[in-house]
C-alpha cells in the first residue's frame, strides 16, 4: 500500500464528524473489530476505515480480503455482515436522526438539499412551506443547496401544474420582514414585508418583465432603499430576482442555459463541485447513463405546458425508464 494513499485515506476519515469517528473507531467499536481480527485471523481496521470515507463498500468487502488476505469469500460475507450488523447500521441509524433533528430546527441557515428525490407530495410540502413562510432562510441557503432546490422546484410545477400559480399567490402575500424598519407604501407607513416591497416595485416600474437595468435603477434610486443596511438591500434584491424568474418563467430564462435556469437566484461563482466516491466496485454503465437520460427528459419536461403532446410523450419516457 502506498503509503500517500494511506495518509489520504486517514486524513479523510479524520475529517469526519466527530461522532461517527467514535461509533466506528471509538473503544466498543475496536471491542467488536477486534474480535473479529482474531476470529478470522485477517487485519479489518483500514478496511473499516474505508468502508466509512465510502472508499470501499461493505459488498465489496469479501473481494477486499479475499485479495488483500486470501481469505476465503464466504468468510469475507460473514465478517462485512457482523460489521454492517454491530457498527454500520447503528451509524447509519444515527446519521439520519440527526438529519431529521436538522430539518425540525428553524435557522437562517435552513438546509434545503438535495431534495431531488423526496416525493411528489414531500417537495410540493416543503415548497408552499417555503414560500408561505420560510422565504428569507430560503434565500440565504448556500448555493448548492439553492441549485438543487430550484430543480426540485421544477420537479414538482411539472408534477402538479396547478402548483406554480398557488406558489405565485403565497409570494406575492408572504409576509416575512426584508428589513428592521418600517418602509413608505402610498404615503404610509409599512411593514417591509416581502409582499410590500413587491407592491412598491410594481407601483413603480409595473407588472411587466423587467431586466437588470431596471432593478440597478430601483436599488439606487428608490427612497426605501436608501435607508436599508447593505445585508438588506442584498436580500431586496434576490427577492425582486426571484419575482422575474418565478413570475415571468420561462421568458425570464431566455438566453440562458437550461443547466443555469433557477427560480431562487444563485450565485454559481460559489458553487462548490461535489467530490465523487471511489467505488471499488464496477457501476453498470447501462444504469449510469438511463440515470443520465432520465435527468435530462425531467428538465426538458419545463420546455412544454403539461397540457402539450410533447410533455406527454417525455413523461412516459420518463416513466419507462424508472421502470427498468
Amino acid at each position: 500500500m502506498k503509503e500517500a494513499y494511506l495518509s489520504d485515506c486517514l486524513e479523510r476519515f479524520h475529517d469526519l464528524p466527530d461522532q461517527l469517528q467514535e461509533m466506528v473507531g471509538g473503544f466498543e467499536a475496536s471491542l467488536i473489530v477486534k474480535k473479529l481480527e482474531d476470529a478470522y485471523n485477517v487485519s479489518l481496521s483500514f478496511a473499516v476505515i474505508l468502508v466509512a470515507i465510502g472508499e470501499l463498500t461493505l459488498d465489496d468487502l469479501p473481494d477486499y480480503l479475499n485479495l488483500k488476505f486470501k481469505l476465503d469469500k464466504d468468510k469475507g460475507e460473514e465478517i462485512a455482515n457482523h460489521l454492517e450488523a454491530e457498527i454500520f447500521v447503528p451509524v447509519l441509524d444515527s446519521i439520519l436522526e440527526d438529519e431529521v433533528d436538522e430539518e425540525l430546527e428553524l435557522t437562517d441557515e435552513k438546509q434545503f438539499g438535495p431534495i431531488t428525490e423526496m416525493s411528489s407530495a414531500e417537495k410540493k410540502d416543503l415548497i408552499i412551506k417555503t414560500f408561505t413562510s420560510e422565504l428569507v432562510p430560503a434565500i440565504k441557503a448556500e448555493p448548492n443547496k439553492l441549485q438543487d432546490f430550484n430543480i426540485a422546484i421544477f420537479q414538482a410545477f411539472n408534477e402538479d401544474e396547478t402548483l406554480e400559480d398557488r406558489v405565485e399567490s403565497l409570494f406575492y402575500n408572504n409576509q416575512e420582514k426584508l428589513s428592521d424598519h418600517q418602509i413608505i407604501l402610498d404615503g404610509h407607513p409599512a411593514s417591509p414585508s416581502v409582499a410590500n416591497w413587491l407592491k412598491d416595485f410594481i407601483k413603480k416600474y409595473g407588472s411587466d418583465l423587467f431586466n437588470e437595468v431596471t432593478l440597478a435603477e430601483y436599488l439606487s434610486q428608490s427612497p426605501n432603499i436608501k435607508t436599508l443596511k447593505p445585508d438588506e438591500k442584498e436580500l431586496v434584491r434576490k427577492v425582486l430576482k426571484l419575482y422575474r424568474n418565478l413570475v415571468f418563467f420561462p421568458e425570464s430564462m431566455d438566453g440562458v442555459m437550461i443547466d443555469n435556469w433557477e427560480i431562487f437566484p444563485v450565485n454559481r461563482g460559489e458553487i462548490t463541485s461535489r467530490p465523487e466516491r471511489v467505488e471499488t466496485k464496477n457501476i453498470d454503465p447501462a444504469i449510469t447513463e438511463r440515470q443520465k437520460i432520465i435527468f435530462d427528459l425531467q428538465k426538458n419536461l419545463t420546455k412544454y405546458p403539461s397540457s402539450s403532446l410533447e410533455y406527454k410523450a417525455i413523461h412516459q419516457e420518463i416513466n419507462r425508464l424508472s421502470r427498468k
